[in-house]
């Protein structure tokens, strides 16, 4: 299968690696400065139709990472001691959130597969808040996180190129001089831009590997649930409960929800972005 990936060339720390709703949240937003926000209702309408993106994970140099699939988390908990003995530091890659691209394609085909050093690391940082009246202080603590040299995030994107270069190009350009995941004003989320061709090699199959975080309309096979909120422009969205990244789903597209908020309706990315994947026996 062959994707667009695009390349967010970091210039300065995250606050967290961005899903996929808060990316077309932030690609949104900005079409609306851009274009007006009858722009908007039409950037969603083109998701609707069929075109999708994926939430953001790392990449080093031309190494790209995704999210382990529960398939392979749940395969190897299925495998027998004597086969455990013989993968090293199989805890580690067990727990691994993220893999190599090579690696991933191992795994959706539930083959020997490892993980890779990630190029990245989350660190805690001591601040000093100040009451406005009193002027006391107040210690707490900040965490980010750092990428190495020649690193960032990507996301892929499948869809129409009218899409692409009417609408998420200018917005990205948009957002890389604001920022994206928040505290643009501290350097956070500034980025240059490049995009890629990228082909993935999956396997047959009815089972599918969802690489954004989605709002199911159908109930999924395999899965990690969280629940997430945040901001919009006119205030607080209520929290909605998504499935994680590498979660198994069968044809499920997911949804985009509608809420409103501040008397203002917005748009929540949930739409699902499938690859097929191989499913562990004992799983329907």
């Amino acid at each position: 299968m062959k994707f667009k990936a695009i390349k967010l060339k970091l210039k300065g720390p995250l606050t967290e690696i961005p899903h996929a709703d808060t990316l077309f949240g932030a690609m949104a937003t900005a079409v609306g400065v851009l274009y007006g926000k009858e722009a908007i209702d039409e950037f969603a309408e083109r998701f609707q139709r069929g075109a999708r993106i994926s939430s953001a994970f790392p990449y080093e140099g031309e190494k790209l990472f995704l999210p382990k699939p529960l398939s392979a988390e749940y395969w190897l908990s299925t495998l027998p001691e004597e086969k455990i003995k013989g993968i090293p530091n199989f805890k580690r890659l067990k727990g691994a959130k993220y893999i190599p691209l090579g690696e991933f394609e191992k795994a959706l085909r539930l083959e020997q597969f490892t993980y890779g050093e990630l190029p990245f690391k989350r660190v805690e940082l001591p601040k000093v808040a100040l009451d406005r009246v009193t002027s006391s202080s107040a210690l707490y603590f900040w965490e980010e996180i750092r990428f190495k040299p020649n690193t960032g995030i990507y996301f892929l994107y499948q869809g129409d190129g009218e899409t692409l270069k009417g609408y998420i190009l200018p917005a990205l350009r948009y957002l890389a001089d604001t920022g994206i995941g928040g505290k643009g004003t501290w350097g956070y989320g500034l980025f240059d831009i490049e995009v890629e061709d990228v082909e993935i090699s999956v396997p047959g199959g009815e089972a599918f590997v969802t690489l954004s975080n989605t709002l199911p309309s159908e109930a999924p096979l395999l899965w990690r649930l969280f629940r997430k909120g945040g901001w919009s422009p006119w205030g607080r969205k209520p929290k909605l409960s998504f499935i994680e990244e590498g979660s198994i789903i069968g044809n499920d597209p997911g949804k985009i929800e509608t809420l409103t908020v501040g008397g203002k309706g917005i748009y929540v990315y949930g739409l699902s972005f499938p690859l097929p994947a191989k499913l562990p026996e004992g799983l329907p």
